[in-house]
């Protein structure tokens, strides 16, 4: 029960409907597990976790620092006691290509330590649940 209260916290937090089918850039896209939201996903590609955090509220201004058009998922789970929200970024062929991606963040992105994860990784964590905000 805890757990569907957060996830409808951070959607609505966040602008989002899962009705919706179609978005803009503010709109979500739906929520889903690991399986639906990377599971076609080539485990060999990469991706950036933007940063974590455990209050949801933070999560819309960071997403909103973001440009571009790459996809952008929220990664939600309840670890020790307390709600994380991890910001996924981005589909790149390569480790290289997702480190060009981090430098041209904005500077309070940055500042957050963004790394660069294999979707085989993300794939891997299966006690997530998953909204993909475009």
């Amino acid at each position: 029960m805890r757990k569907m209260i957060a996830a409808l916290a951070l959607l609505v937090l966040s602008g989002c409907s899962t009705t919706e089918t179609t978005h803009t850039e503010s709109q979500c896209v739906g929520a889903m597990t690991t399986q639906e939201a990377y599971g076609h996903l080539d485990p060999g590609r990469f991706t950036i976790q933007v940063l974590a955090l455990s209050e949801e509220r933070d999560v819309r201004g960071y997403i909103r620092d973001i440009q571009g058009q790459d996809p952008i998922w929220v990664n939600w789970k309840h670890s020790r006691g307390q709600n994380w929200y991890a910001v996924i970024y981005g589909d790149f062929a390569s480790k290289e290509e997702a480190k060009r991606v981090i430098e041209g963040l904005s500077p309070r992105i940055r500042q957050q330590g963004p790394f660069v994860r294999s979707f085989a990784e993300v794939q891997n964590d299966k006690k997530t649940d998953v909204f993909r905000m475009r």
